[in-house]
């Protein structure tokens, strides 16, 4: 998945350090997602997209403008984490698939149609390789910012 140039809201970006109002406007977005992300108690769960409170793209570059504003390296490390979440947010995907991890010793596996784990599995690749594609763009974003 292509995030599309850096630019975020509009022509800005952090090569010359965005103005005071779009930071703050990424800022907000990234708040809103957090504390809906806790509420929603996401996990390792895949959920449709559509439930984000702000449209995925408009999250994604927020993260990127954020991050790359950040000088902490421990705030920037949370946030970067934080970012990849979105990756467990898939379009289309209909109801939550709920994922919960097993001991070593395992639970007794419910029962599921082949059709199901397919499409786990499916998602699940989805979100790997958009989770990589999300480290890549953060990176490049905090890169950016710092020449």
């Amino acid at each position: 998945m292509s995030y599309g140039s850096l630019s975020a809201f509009g022509d800005t970006w952090c090569r010359y350090r965005p103005d005071t109002e779009t930071l703050e406007a990424a800022h907000d977005l990234v708040d809103q997602y957090l504390a809906f992300a806790e509420e929603a108690q996401v996990g390792n769960d895949i959920i449709d997209e559509i439930e984000l409170p702000v449209p995925k793209p408009m999250l994604i570059k927020s993260f990127g403008l954020v991050i790359a504003a950040e000088h902490r390296p421990q705030i920037r490390a949370l946030l970067i984490r934080a970012g990849m979440t979105l990756a467990q947010y898939r379009a289309d995907l209909g109801p939550r698939m709920r994922l919960k991890p097993t001991t070593p010793h395992g639970r007794l596996r419910a029962a599921r149609s082949r059709e199901f784990e397919r499409r786990l599995q499916k998602k699940l690749v989805a979100v790997a390789e958009e989770r990589i594609s999300l480290g890549a763009f953060y990176r490049r974003a905090f890169i950016e910012a710092m020449h």
